[in-house]
């Protein structure tokens, strides 16, 4: 009897050492999931997170809805992720830059960019198009730079805000150029600004300048990408004009620090497979973006380059917000 209860016990030992690791054997995930966007309803990370909600649900057997916390540069929302508990019910699904621009822009910051937040994947990325209206006597960038030197801090350029990607990526532009533009500020797309002619030049994601671009109110000069956007393959990248300038927005997931990393690997695959699946593959493919997939480690290498990268860009240009 006893070398049974021995032998009983050291299954029970070995079978506690394969239980799930989010705590007392319970199944995960066993509640709704919350999913928080740091953008407003309607814009493309939010269509977006809606996309990946409704897949992940299916996926995961259970709920999984979206929650919006826009504000002071993405900070509201991640910060709200950061301060959840680790248990892999509360998830960040943004851009880059709550991790690679924001930390540099505003003197305090309410999260700890690098040690409390663990990246899950990166989802997809895409480029963006440097717009003008349909006024401005230009076709192309090098027009645009020609014109830009007989009127330096003339022209004007509308982006999302001082410090967004739309902001700085004018800036890398302006400087690989050698050109000086006046920046005008939104709180959202200038769109229709740009199309009045209130503005001059615009910095818009695929999913919105698309439309804008096929119906002729606005020209592209130019896309941001790597290489050529399969959406308009007759505007040349950017980095043609000046190679190696190329500014791209990307969305991931993230969750807090301390979430077990069985709950990591497991969103990061249902993640990747969603990203990869025909039903999404048709989505980005409208909307100009391509899939990624990545890895947490991954992920997590891409920030640490990008925050580097514009750690120096910010500072070289002294940008504050605060």
């Amino acid at each position: 009897m006893k070398r049974i209860a021995r032998s009983l016990l050291a299954v029970l030992v070995s079978a506690s050492a394969f239980a799930p690791a989010w705590g007392q054997g319970s199944p995960w995930p066993s509640r709704p999931i919350k999913i928080i966007t740091p953008t407003p309803v309607g814009v493309g990370s939010d269509i977006f997170a809606r996309a990946y909600a409704d897949r992940l649900s299916r996926a995961l057997q259970t709920p999984v809805v979206v929650e919006n916390r826009p504000g002071a540069l993405a900070s509201i929302g991640t910060d709200a992720v950061a301060k959840a508990a680790p248990d892999g019910y509360t998830i960040l699904f943004s851009t880059s830059n709550p991790f690679t621009m924001t930390p540099f822009l505003l003197s305090k910051m309410p999260y700890d960019a690098k040690n409390d937040l663990l990246p899950v994947t990166q989802a997809l990325k895409g480029g963006s198009f440097i717009l003008a209206n349909a006024a401005v006597p230009v076709k192309n960038i090098p027009e645009l730079v020609a014109l830009a030197k007989k009127e330096p801090g003339r022209i004007s350029f509308a982006s999302y805000g001082s410090g967004t990607t739309s902001h700085l990526g004018f800036e890398l532009f302006q400087e690989a150029a050698g050109i000086e533009l006046l920046h005008v500020p939104y709180k959202q797309s200038a769109a229709p600004d740009l199309m009045a002619g209130q503005v001059q030049l615009g910095f818009e994601p695929p999913v919105s300048a698309l439309p804008n671009i096929k119906s002729g109110r606005v020209k592209a000069l130019a896309y941001t990408g790597s290489k050529r956007s399969a959406a308009l393959p007759n505007v040349p990248t950017l980095s043609e004009s000046y190679p190696g300038v190329e500014v791209f927005t990307w969305l991931g997931f993230w969750v807090p620090a301390r979430t077990p990393q069985a709950i990591v690997d497991r969103l990061n695959k249902e993640i990747v497979a969603i990203t990869h699946s025909p039903e999404m593959g048709r989505l980005l493919s409208d909307a100009g973006l391509d899939p990624i997939g990545s890895t947490p480690a991954e992920a997590a290498a891409v920030i640490d380059r990008e925050a580097q990268a514009m750690s120096r860009l910010i500072k070289a240009k002294n940008i504050r917000i605060d």
